[in-house]
C-alpha cells in the first residue's frame, strides 16, 4: 500500500517515531504525489484536512485523519488507534464516511470548499455590507451585516457554529446560511435543501467585500460579480473506526452535560 502523508505545520516529529517504524515494518510506502497514493493520511487537526482536501479533488482516495491537533471533529482517530486502523485497512476491513464539497462559482471560476463559503466585509474599518440571498432564483432574505457564512454539514461545527449557526448531521443533504453580526436582531440562520442553487447580490458603500473558501483562499468581490454556491457531487471519503458515534464526538468536543 502507498500513502500520501499531509502533516500540520510545526508538528513534533518525535511523536511519530513509532508511527514511521510501523509503516516501515508493514512495508507501507510513503509517496509525495497524490496520483501515486492508495490512501491519504493526515496528521494534525481539522485544518490539516482542509489543506489536504484540495488534493483529494485531483484523486478521490480515502483519508485516514489522525488527530494531532485539538478539537478534531473530522480528525477523530487518535495516534494510538492508527496502528489497528491501518492493520484493518491492509485487510480491507474499514468503513467510510462521505462528506460533500460546496461548489462555489465566481463568474467563470469554480472553487470547492469542504467547510464553508464566507462573504464578508474586508476588515474592521470596512462598512457593513448588503447581501441578498436567493435559492433557485427565489428570494430568501437581505442581510445587512458583517457578512454571511454558507456552510456544508461538515462545516456546521466550524466557523458557522461559532457564529451561532446550527449543527447539521453529516448524513443530511443540506446547507446552512448564517449571518455574521447582522444589524437586525431578527436575522437568523436558515437551513436549505442540498439541491438548492444559492446566488447572491452583494453591495457595500466602500466596495470592500471579499469571499473566503475554507479559510484557505480569499478573493475580492466586485458588485458586478456573479457568485453562486451549491452542494457538489464531489465528496471527501473519511476512513472511520467501526462503531464511531457522531453524537458521542459532539458531546465530548462541546462538553454537553458538563457542569461549569
Amino acid at each position: 500500500m502507498r500513502v500520501r502523508i499531509v502533516k500540520k505545520e510545526y508538528l513534533n516529529e518525535d511523536l511519530l517515531v513509532k508511527f514511521y517504524k510501523y509503516l516501515d515494518d508493514k512495508q507501507i510506502e510513503i509517496v509525495n504525489i497524490i496520483d501515486d497514493a492508495d490512501i491519504m493520511i493526515t496528521l494534525g487537526g481539522d485544518g490539516t484536512i482542509l489543506s489536504a482536501a484540495q488534493e483529494i479533488l485531483e484523486k478521490d482516495i480515502p483519508i485516514l485523519a489522525i488527530n494531532m491537533g485539538s478539537l478534531g471533529y473530522l480528525a477523530d482517530v487518535k495516534l494510538e488507534e492508527s496502528f489497528s486502523m491501518l492493520d484493518n485497512i491492509l485487510l480491507g476491513k474499514y468503513s467510510v464516511e462521505k462528506r460533500h464539497f460546496l461548489e462555489v462559482k465566481k463568474n467563470d471560476e469554480i472553487f470547492y470548499a469542504l467547510n464553508e463559503l464566507v462573504i464578508a466585509k474586508g476588515g474592521l474599518k470596512s462598512k457593513l455590507i448588503n447581501v441578498e440571498v436567493y435559492s433557485n432564483e427565489r428570494f430568501i432574505n437581505k442581510y445587512r451585516a458583517d457578512g454571511i457564512i454558507v456552510s456544508t454539514p461538515t462545516g456546521s461545527t466550524a466557523y458557522s457554529l461559532s457564529a451561532g449557526g446550527p449543527i447539521i448531521h453529516p448524513e443530511l443533504s443540506a446547507l446552512s446560511i448564517t449571518p455574521l453580526s447582522p444589524q437586525s436582531l431578527t436575522a437568523r440562520p436558515i437551513i436549505v435543501g442540498g439541491d438548492a442553487k444559492l446566488s447572491f447580490k452583494i453591495s457595500s458603500r466602500d466596495d470592500d467585500v471579499h469571499m473566503d473558501i475554507d479559510g484557505k483562499m480569499n478573493y475580492k468581490i466586485e458588485e458586478k460579480d456573479v457568485i453562486e454556491a451549491t452542494l457538489s457531487t464531489k465528496t471527501l471519503t473519511l476512513i472511520k473506526p467501526e462503531n464511531r458515534d457522531y453524537f458521542k464526538i459532539l458531546r465530548e468536543k462541546l462538553k454537553w452535560g458538563d457542569l461549569y
